[in-house]
């Protein structure tokens, strides 16, 4: 029973924290709707194993794309940005290679975006996080390494 109960506590937190993702504009980003998801690596973790991170939930998508794609998803992000109570960006080109976004928020915990797009050849690998967690943005800086 106690399984059962655990498991359907997880399934809500994770429900709770995909909805809470809704109001962003790069949300469908994450639902594989700019990107096909069969191209995108998905990586999602919740619970104590972040706990060291500050954070509750993690979730991340990266994948390779040509540079029209790229824009897309970057203009998505600045969308986000442009919205947000705390941001960090740089571009190279016009082109947006980093960013760090905490979206303005009614919530009790902290909710970020970080992205990241780097050249590679002919195509960018693009990197893009939501997190969220008592973590400053402070925390997040230390953590990740933006060259």
């Amino acid at each position: 029973m106690k399984k059962t109960v655990l498991t359907l506590v997880a399934l809500l937190l994770l429900a709770f924290t995909a909805w809470a993702q809704r109001d962003l504009a790069c949300y469908p980003v994450f639902q594989g709707k700019v990107v096909p998801g069969k191209q995108m690596v998905v990586t999602e973790v919740s619970g104590s194993s972040l706990a060291a991170y500050k954070l509750h939930y993690y979730r991340g998508v990266s994948f390779q794309a040509p540079e029209a794609l790229t824009r897309q998803v970057a203009a998505l992000v600045e969308a986000d940005a442009e919205a947000a109570s705390t941001k960090e960006t740089e571009k190279v080109g016009g082109l947006l290679t980093y960013a760090l976004v905490q979206p303005a928020s009614s919530r009790k915990t902290n909710r970020y975006l970080c992205y990241q797009a780097r050249r590679m050849e002919d195509e960018w690998k693009v990197t893009l996080l939501y997190l969220e967690g008592p973590a400053t943005v402070e925390d997040l800086r230390n953590m990740f390494d933006k060259q």
